[in-house]
């Protein structure tokens, strides 16, 4: 039972429609009282780490949300497994029908046909398998012609195209319940193969925000924050290298623009100057793909003026230590190389590390007294990782301990976020990681370790479903949010639960990627859909 719970006191970078990021498609009701938008998030993968869900099945993430067309308030909001094709209401009742899908690349287009109702918020799937659905339209009160993509390639050649239409005639439809619709559905060759027009979308709500008087900018995935002592927040996202937020004012202090996406944030000492990895889009040169290397930007979190700029050779992630060093590690495939950088000089030294991968070797630890690292076998490097750290300056590689801590399981675990700590129970890591299996996440295969520095021996284990996205700690708890929209709080001594809640925002759903502490009782978190929660930690009351 939980002995505490959070509380969202201030949403930053919120404004209309934020729930959805991208717009795809858009539909309005005949009474013209409601609009929906399908839209799209990031994926949740980077070069450096994948927090994607991995759990069966799949949970979702493409989002459509209904607001009302006065004042834009969103009134549900569903996320789906398959990108959002068509939307259309219902002509008389209070339902909205929502068509995904997707090609899958190899075989099959699959997708769903969805079914809110707009009175109980419940939503239906109506197809017995899955199919991709492309287009909508409500002939009548009990019509609704369909066109749906053809089962798999093997029926193209029947065909002669990948889209097929039909009609489904019911009076059923306030009835409706999941795999109602069974095949044969009656379907034609339909050469119209149109796909949604997410420009068009974008059009329909910039002029529905310009009419109202709102200002519209689309925000996205904030990948990386942090609180400063004097209560700023720092956050890292798509297309900003780093915005800054006063803990007094709902308006943006500065805001770094980037070509690409800010992911990872740390500060030097002293809180005046910000490192901020950042990673441009990658370009084609002669028909090749090329991608583009990572920069870390200095920022100067006064002004957030750039001090400085420090290119890497390749891909890379940011690995910093507590006093101020720092390191870049190359994720590209053939690259191994670790480069140390002295924050007081201009030195820097070359270390070889072994292959990285996005799943095995991220390894983010905030606070931590030495530069870490995963590192695996030389031919291998995904497997028997073990928890490294590399000295400065001369760079010499020491091996502290393995990733698996049990034996007898032999489990092969990837890495994840994390945090040192050092309290009455002694010096420590807490981090977060899962166990592989090649059917995907399994249930308790996610975990929260606490483990004894630097020899790393157990102190206690959490286990979840879900993986963890990012994690913090103060002097009393560990603070982990989940790529399920839970945020759990966990006493840093034993482990004990004292927070386990979904996250919401107006009564909906938010994923958290992103999460620092920032002060006595509060912490601030980055979502997929851009905006930055300020939320408090308060004792609910002892039942008696």
């Amino acid at each position: 039972m939980s002995m505490f719970e959070a509380r969202v006191d201030r949403v930053l970078g919120a404004g209309p429609f934020c729930e959805i990021g991208r717009p795809r498609v858009t539909t309005t009701s005949p009474n013209t009282a409601l609009i929906a938008i399908g839209g799209a998030h990031v994926w949740r993968q980077w070069h450096g780490r994948d927090v994607s869900p991995r759990s069966r099945p799949d949970p979702g993430w493409h989002p459509t949300a209904v607001y009302r067309s006065d004042d834009f308030t969103c009134l549900f909001q569903v996320t789906t497994r398959w990108p959002v094709n068509a939307l259309a209401f219902h002509p008389t009742l209070p339902l909205l029908t929502i068509g995904t899908g997707a090609y899958d690349g190899g075989w099959a287009y699959e997708g769903e046909l969805l079914l809110l109702n707009l009175s109980t918020g419940a939503t239906v799937s109506l197809l017995e398998y899955p199919r991709e659905v492309r287009q909508l339209t409500w002939q009548d009160p009990e019509t609704l012609a369909l066109v749906l993509a053809i089962p798999c390639d093997e029926d193209k050649e029947t065909f002669g195209t990948t889209a097929l239409a039909c009609t489904i005639r019911r009076d059923d439809w306030d009835r409706a319940t999941d795999g109602m619709l069974r095949m044969p559905y009656g379907e034609e060759p339909y050469i119209d193969e149109s796909r949604t027009d997410p420009a068009a979308a974008t059009a329909v709500i910039e002029q529905l925000c310009t009419e109202r008087g709102f200002a519209w900018t689309p925000r996205l995935a904030v990948w990386a924050i942090q609180a400063l002592t004097d209560g700023h927040v720092l956050a890292a996202l798509e297309g900003i290298a780093l915005e800054c937020w006063t803990p007094t004012s709902e308006d943006c202090a500065w805001r770094l623009p980037a070509g690409g996406t800010g992911y990872q944030v740390t500060t030097l000492p002293d809180e005046r100057t910000g490192l901020v990895l950042t990673q441009a889009l990658g370009s084609s040169h002669g028909g090749r793909w090329r991608n583009e290397p990572s920069v870390v930007v200095e920022v100067d979190l006064g002004n957030g003026a750039v001090q400085a700029t420090h290119q890497a050779a390749s891909r890379a992630i940011l690995v910093s230590r507590a006093d101020g060093w720092w390191a870049l590690r190359c994720t590209a495939a053939k690259a191994g190389a670790v480069m140390l950088v002295d924050p007081n000089s201009a030195r820097r030294r070359r270390v070889q590390m072994g292959r990285y991968d996005v799943f095995n070797h991220y390894f983010d630890i905030r606070y931590a007294p030495d530069l870490l690292f995963l590192q695996g076998l030389g031919d291998e490097p995904h497997q028997d990782k073990r928890v490294v750290a590399v000295d400065t300056p001369h760079g010499r590689v020491r091996q502290l301990f393995p990733l698996e801590w049990d034996t007898a399981r032999g489990g092969h675990l990837f890495g994840g976020c994390g945090a040192y700590l050092e309290d009455r129970a002694g010096p420590a890591l807490v981090h977060a990681g899962t166990v592989h299996d090649g059917a995907g996440m399994l249930p308790g295969n996610a975990f929260v370790a606490r483990r004894t520095y630097p020899t790393g021996e157990p102190q206690w284990v959490f286990t979840t479903d879900d993986q963890a996205t990012a994690l913090d700690v103060d002097d009393d708890f560990v603070y982990v949010a989940f790529n399920s929209g839970e945020l759990v709080i966990l006493r840093a001594e034993d482990g004990a639960v004292q927070v386990r809640q979904q996250l919401l925002v107006n009564g909906h759903r938010v994923v958290p990627l992103s999460l620092a502490c920032a002060g006595e009782n509060r912490v601030v978190i980055g979502t997929l859909d851009g905006r930055v929660l300020d939320c408090s930690i308060t004792a609910l009351p002892r039942s008696e």
